[in-house]
């Protein structure tokens, strides 16, 4: 039998090269098809921003709002600060323009009128002025002459130092000079409205997390910043205040955290992995509220807020220079 002669080395390679190039041209093949076929693609929405088209990522978009809201249905969870919270409003307007006390109390199922409160104007208050006519000389001269010709039914007494105390009179009850200690329980509701529902400036404001600034404040679609930072690091609340709001309502947040400070001042923490308060809950500047989490977001940080009467401001303002 004759033995097949070895292959030259050139056409080995040359043989080689046209199989590897083969497989490179399937793996591309293959590729394109996949991700031509694939719908597991980010969530993108078109929004309309001075008549021009642009997609935005789900996950930027903080509670974007529907300007052609008329009235918004109570859901299992809301407050009233959230829902002012939801739609840009100052809650003092939102609970005005429905006719609802200073208890801020809402009822699931309950509508709401959001388009009043959009429009709504306070209203003017009359002023009655009431003109009193002076006296004339006459009669304050009559009126004095009868009080002088008066003569007082009873002398005064003179107390001599010799005189004893009437036993009748009561005693000036002794003050302790020990003060009573006060017990570090939580404030009651009255002493909380006397914190927070005021117009008492907020004092100071403090970072709620020392993460870098990733997103700056621009005012529409990013309402506040956004620190970057670890999951599980403490969040701390910006001010002293009482927490309105802590869920997971609001599209867009994940767990949130609503604090308010006075009757024009709330600060917002969203993104949160938990919450560490409860609603109604009064706290400290610098107490701990929450750990940094990544909820509705794809990765780990904290959306800051602070809105002015319902309105999105600049935080940089406020939070010390570092």
């Amino acid at each position: 039998m004759n033995k097949k002669e070895p292959k030259p080395l050139s056409q080995i390679l040359k043989e080689s090269a046209i199989r590897a190039l083969w497989l490179v041209v399937i793996v591309f093949i293959v590729y394109l098809l996949q991700g031509c076929g694939n719908k597991r693609l980010a969530a993108v929405e078109e929004r309309y921003t001075h008549n021009s088209k642009v997609q935005v990522n789900d996950n930027d978009d903080y509670s974007a709002v529907n300007e052609n809201t008329k009235v918004y249905q109570v859901q299992p969870g809301d407050t009233l600060y959230s829902i002012a919270f939801r739609f840009g409003l100052d809650y003092q307007t939102l609970a005005k323009s429905n006719g609802i006390s200073s208890a801020y109390l809402i009822n699931i199922g309950q509508n709401l009128d959001i388009a009043s409160a959009r429009n709504y104007q306070e209203p003017t208050v009359r002023q009655v002025v009431t003109v009193v006519k002076p006296k004339t000389s006459s009669q304050a001269v009559r009126r004095t002459v009868q009080s002088t010709n008066k003569q007082p039914k009873h002398k005064p007494v003179t107390v001599s130092q010799n005189t004893k105390p009437n036993p009748k009179l009561p005693k000036t009850p002794k003050v302790s000079s020990k003060p009573k200690t006060q017990t570090e329980a939580k404030p009651s509701n009255s002493q909380s409205a006397k914190l927070v529902d005021s117009n008492n400036p907020v004092k100071f404001w403090i970072w709620p997390y020392m993460g870098k600034v990733e997103r700056s404040f621009v005012g529409t679609g990013k309402k506040g910043i956004d620190i970057v930072g670890n999951v599980g690091d403490p969040v701390r609340a910006s001010a002293a205040g009482r927490v309105v709001y802590a869920g997971r309502g609001l599209r867009g947040y994940g767990n949130l955290v609503i604090i308010k400070h006075n009757n024009s001042f709330i600060s917002a923490y969203a993104h949160n992995k938990s919450i560490d308060v409860k609603e109604n809950e009064i706290i400290k500047a610098g107490q701990k509220i929450a750990e940094l989490g990544s909820s509705d977001t794809d990765s780990p940080r904290l959306h800051f807020e602070i809105r002015y009467k319902g309105k999105p401001t600049d935080p940089l303002k406020y939070l010390p220079k570092r």
